[in-house]
C-alpha cells in the first residue's frame, strides 16, 4: 500500500505513526485514570463532571485556530501546542487537591485542543482521499497497541498506591511531548488544489463568515442534527459512569487499568474497521452503524453493576471512540475542499464542545435528583434519536 503513495505520504505515515506510538503510552498512562483518580483523591461530583467535559469544552477554542494567524504554517500549531499542554503534566509531581488536580487537567485539556484544525489540514493535504481512512486506522493501530500495554502497567502501578500518580503521570508527560516533537518532522504536501500556501502564508483571523460557510452545506447541516443528538446522549452519562464505579463498583485501580487496555483494545479493532467501513459506506450508514454500537454502553449500564459485564461497556466504549475520531478527520474532510477544511472541522469540534460544557453536567445533576439509571435510560433514547433521524434523514442512501 505505502508503494502506491507519493513520497510526502509515505513520510507523514511514518511520522504520523511513530508519534501515535508515543502518544499511546502517554493516554494509556494518563487518560484511563483521571476521573477514576479524581473521584479517589476526593473530587466532588462537579469536579468529576468538569474532568470529563474539559477535553469537549476545550474544544470551543478551536475556533481560534481555524486560521494561520502567526503564518507560522499548519505543522507548527500542531507540534507546540501539544508540546506546552502535554508539559504541563509534569506539573502533577507538586498535585495533591482535587482543586489542583482538576484546574491542571483542564489547562492541559485546553492546550491541546489548539491542535485538531490544523491536524485535519494536514490530514487532508498530505494522504490521498480514497486512502486517508485506512493510512489514518493504521496510524490508530499503532497508538492503540501501545495505549493497551501503558494502561495496563499504569494499573499496576496506581494499585500500588493511588498518591502514585503524582509519578505515573510526568512520566507519560514525557512521553506526549516526544510525539508532539516527532510530529514536527512532517513536511507539507504544496499542490494546486491547495489555495492558501503550505506553509508561509500567513492567514487572517477566523471571522464570523468563516464560520458561517461550512453551514451552507446542506450534507453538512444534515450530519450535525444525527450526530449532535448522538454525541449528547453519549456525554450526558460520560461523568456517570466513573462515579458509579467509584462509588458503587468500588473499582481497584488494577481494574481500571484493564478497562483502559480493553478500550484501547476494541479501539485498535475498531479503528481497522471503521477506517474501511467509512471509506466504503455513506455517512448516514456511517452514522447509523455508530449510533447503534454507542447505545450498547448505557444499556449495559442500564442493567449491572457487576465488574465483568461493564468490561462488556467498555469495549463497546472503544468501538465507538474510534468511529468518532475517524468520523471527524475523514468524513469531515470529505465534505469540504482542503482550504475549507480547518474551517469545517473547527466548527465541528467547537459544537462538540458546546455539547460537551452541557451535557456532563446535566448528568450529574440528573443523577443527584433521580439516580444514575436515570441518566443511563436518557443517554440511551438520546443516542437511539440519533440513530432514527440518520436513518429518516438519509434514506435510501444508506
Amino acid at each position: 500500500m505505502l508503494n502506491d503513495l507519493s513520497q510526502t505520504a509515505r513520510q507523514t505515515f511514518h511520522h504520523d505513526f511513530r508519534s501515535a506510538i508515543l502518544f499511546g503510552v502517554f493516554g494509556g498512562l494518563l487518560l484511563p485514570f483521571v476521573a477514576i483518580i479524581g473521584r479517589k483523591i476526593g473530587a466532588s461530583e462537579f469536579q468529576v463532571a468538569l474532568l470529563t467535559a474539559t477535553p469537549f469544552i476545550a474544544n470551543i477554542f478551536a475556533l481560534f485556530w481555524t486560521e494561520d494567524i502567526f503564518g507560522k504554517g499548519r505543522i507548527w500549531y500542531v507540534v507546540w501546542p501539544g508540546a506546552i499542554g502535554r508539559a504541563l503534566i509534569l506539573g502533577m509531581f507538586f498535585v495533591s487537591t482535587p482543586f489542583n488536580y482538576t484546574l491542571l487537567i483542564f489547562f492541559y485539556m485546553v492546550i491541546t485542543a489548539i491542535p485538531f484544525p490544523s491536524y485535519a489540514y494536514v490530514m487532508k493535504a498530505n494522504y490521498p482521499d480514497d486512502q486517508r481512512g485506512h493510512l489514518m486506522s493504521y496510524v490508530r493501530l499503532g497508538n492503540a497497541g501501545m495505549w493497551i500495554l501503558a494502561s495496563a502497567i499504569g494499573g499496576w502501578v496506581l494499585e500500588k498506591g493511588t498518591g502514585n500518580y503524582r509519578y505515573l503521570f510526568p512520566v507519560a508527560a514525557v512521553f506526549g511531548i516526544l510525539s508532539a516533537f516527532e510530529f514536527g518532522r512532517i513536511k507539507m504536501e504544496c499542490s494546486i488544489d491547495i489555495i492558501k500556501k503550505c506553509e508561509n502564508d500567513k492567514e487572517r483571523m477566523v471571522t464570523l463568515s468563516h464560520l458561517a460557510a461550512p453551514f451552507k452545506n446542506r450534507v453538512f447541516r444534515q450530519f450535525l442534527m444525527s450526530y449532535s443528538l448522538f454525541e449528547f446522549g453519549l456525554l450526558l452519562a460520560l461523568p456517570v459512569y466513573p462515579l458509579v464505579l467509584v462509588d458503587e463498583v468500588h473499582i481497584p485501580n488494577m481494574v481500571a487499568g484493564i478497562y483502559g487496555s480493553i478500550v484501547a483494545s476494541f479501539g485498535l479493532a475498531g479503528f481497522f474497521f471503521w477506517g474501511r467501513f467509512i471509506d466504503r459506506h455513506s455517512t448516514g450508514r456511517t452514522l447509523s452503524a455508530v449510533c447503534l454500537t454507542a447505545s450498547l454502553i448505557p444499556l449495559i449500564y442500564l442493567s449491572s453493576r457487576n465488574l465483568w459485564v461493564l468490561g462488556a461497556a467498555h469495549a463497546f466504549s472503544g468501538l465507538t471512540y474510534a468511529a468518532m475520531e475517524l468520523i471527524g478527520y475523514v468524513v469531515i474532510t470529505r465534505m469540504s475542499s482542503n482550504s475549507d477544511v480547518p474551517r469545517y472541522m473547527a466548527v465541528h469540534i467547537a459544537l462538540s464542545g458546546v455539547r460537551g460544557g452541557i451535557a456532563p453536567f446535566l448528568g450529574t445533576a440528573l443523577m443527584s435528583a433521580y439516580g444514575a439509571s436515570s441518566v443511563f435510560g436518557l443517554s440511551l433514547f438520546l443516542i437511539l434519536f440519533g440513530f432514527f433521524l440518520a436513518v429518516s434523514t438519509y434514506g435510501e442512501k444508506l
